[in-house]
Formats: structure tokens, sequence, C-alpha cells
């Protein structure tokens, strides 16, 4: 079966609205932003972020998650303390302690008395893979923009909490990691969706998925590096997506439909801003830090998807 796209792939920089509905939500001619809270942009960033976090998380997460607790915190402004934990690199103590001289950031919480620190450890423990979801669905929502290409690739994120010098003369060095793979939209470099495991895992075993979760931002062409270069990954893309894959091709290939045909339609000007994936991975890692430093391999999973997600509220912060 062919693709169903008719026009020529010279003309991808012909904009197309997202629709919003697709999100589950509505908007009546009002920016998003307008109509679900006001946010008025401060010279620091770290108020920014604090800020932007909160006001997102109001919408996600139930004030408190058991009727017949104390009620001292809610989880917001927990969600909070654990981005400004990610945010600034420091550990669970750290944080806290920094929170006793942040009266600004306090007096916004609403923190008349601050938790303690295994207070925010067993929110991340209890915190779902599926609020996180739900949470850069919002992101994405609430800055709406043309999506007409989208970039793929995945990267690893260590998890050695041990002293390297330890680990090196013990040889205790270890070798697993978490594998990251997100898709962006080139133009913004907002994270459309991402998906972490244990690695090693080539990053052909999340592309499909990933590719499915891009329906209903209808792009127009989706960039990846030769190592996506299957046939099975070229068809999900022209046929369940409607778009154009620009791929390129690996030497000596000899079947294949869409991989022989890929070359009428690869345009090396298009492909060259896969680039923007590229830097998108390294914002993660220099901004919120490549290592994990939880002790599971589901935590460990977690604390990747958290880094992607807070990269989305700190990019939604720049493009404001």
């Amino acid at each position: 079966m062919l693709s169903k796209i008719k026009y020529s792939p010279y003309y991808y920089l012909n904009s197309r609205q997202l629709n919003l509905s697709d999100f589950g939500l509505k908007i009546n001619n009002k920016n998003p932003k307008e109509k679900i809270f006001s946010i008025a942009k401060k010279e620091n960033m770290l108020l920014n972020f604090v800020e932007f976090t909160y006001n997102y998380a109001k919408w996600i997460f139930p004030k408190y998650s058991c009727d017949y607790s104390n009620h001292l915190y809610n989880q917001p402004q927990l969600f909070t303390i654990l981005a400004m934990k990610t945010y600034l690199k420091t550990t669970y103590r750290e944080i806290i302690e920094c929170l006793e001289l942040m009266d600004k950031i306090r007096k916004f919480l609403g923190l008349n008395k601050l938790p303690h620190f295994t207070t925010i450890q067993k929110f991340f423990v209890r915190m779902s893979d599926t609020k996180l979801k739900d949470l850069n669905d919002l992101i994405n929502f609430m800055n709406p923009s043309e999506c007409e290409l989208v970039a793929m690739d995945g990267t690893g994120h260590t998890s050695d909490y041990a002293d390297k010098y330890y680990a090196q003369i013990r040889g205790k060095s270890r070798k697993s990691y978490i594998k990251n793979h997100i898709a962006i939209n080139v133009d913004t470099r907002m994270i459309l969706n991402y998906g972490a495991n244990k690695g090693p895992k080539h990053d052909t075993q999340f592309a499909l998925a990933s590719i499915r979760q891009l329906k209903p931002y209808k792009p127009h062409y989706i960039l990846a590096d030769k190592a996506y270069d299957s046939e099975e990954i070229r068809k999900c893309i022209n046929e369940e997506i409607g778009a154009f894959d620009q791929i390129p091709l690996k030497k000596g290939a000899t079947t294949g439909h869409y991989r022989l045909n890929s070359a009428t339609i690869f345009w090396h000007d298009v492909y060259a801003r896969r680039m923007n994936v590229e830097s998108v991975i390294s914002v993660i890692k220099r901004r919120f830090n490549g290592v994990n430093f939880s002790r599971s391999t589901p935590l460990q999973n977690k604390e990747t998807k958290l880094k992607d997600v807070l990269y989305n509220i700190y990019r939604a912060i720049q493009i404001f």
C-alpha cells in the first residue's frame, strides 16, 4: 500500500495547525495559558521554573493522595520540590536545606513548614508514570504549534551512583544504563513523546510505539538516523501516520518497497534539521544531569521520564 500523501515533499514548510481537540480538551478562541492559568514571566529562571511547574502540576495531580492524611502538604507542592531537586541537581536533603533560605519560593508554594526530605522521596516512589505522561501532554497542549517535522533519537542515562575510583579499583563498574528515546517537534524542540527502559536496547525497539503516538500531531516528515532504516518502520510512517520518512538508506539494501524508493523523497536540507534532537538530548543531560541516582530499575526509568517532562517545562518557559 502506497502513502496517501499526494503533494510534493518540497512544500514541507506549508503550515498546518494542530487540532487541540486531539488532546481531549477544549479552548474557545483564547490562548490556552490565559484560559487555564495566568503567568507573569520573571527575570529569574528558577522562579519561572517553579511557577510554571506548580501551575502545571495543579492541573494533573489531585490535591491530596489520601483523604485520611494530615494534609500538611499537597501533591503539587511536593512535585514542585521534586522538580527543583532535579533542576538544581541536588540530593533530597540538600533541596530541603536550600528551601529554608528561599523565602520567595516558600511563600509562592504556601509552605509555612517544610516537609522532611523522606516525604519527597516517598512521593517520587508512589508517583505514577501515567501522571508524568498526562503532564507532558498538557504541556504540549498548552504550547500548540505547527508540527511539520518530527525527529527521533535515543540516548543512554548512566545509573552509577557509586564513586568512580572505588568502582574502578574493585572492578565493579556498572555496564547497564537506561535508554531514553524521544520524539521532538523540530521547530519548537518540545518533546512530543518519550520512552525509557533498561539498556542496552536498540533505538528500533522504541520506534514503532513512538511513531504511532505521533498520529494526533499529523507531521509531514519524520526524521531519524540510519539506525532506523527498516522496511517495517518506513511502512509505519507512510501508511499508519501518512507522513514521509526522512531516513538515510543503509548500504547494500536490496529489499523493501519503501526502502528502495526512499531516495525519491529523501531531501538533505530537511534531514539536516534532525540535529535538533541531538541538541535536546544535550540540554537534558546538561541541565538535569545525565546520571540517574535511583537504585532500582523502575525508579531509574521514572527518573529518566521525569527529566524529559521537566525539560518540556524548561523549554516552554523559553518560548513563552
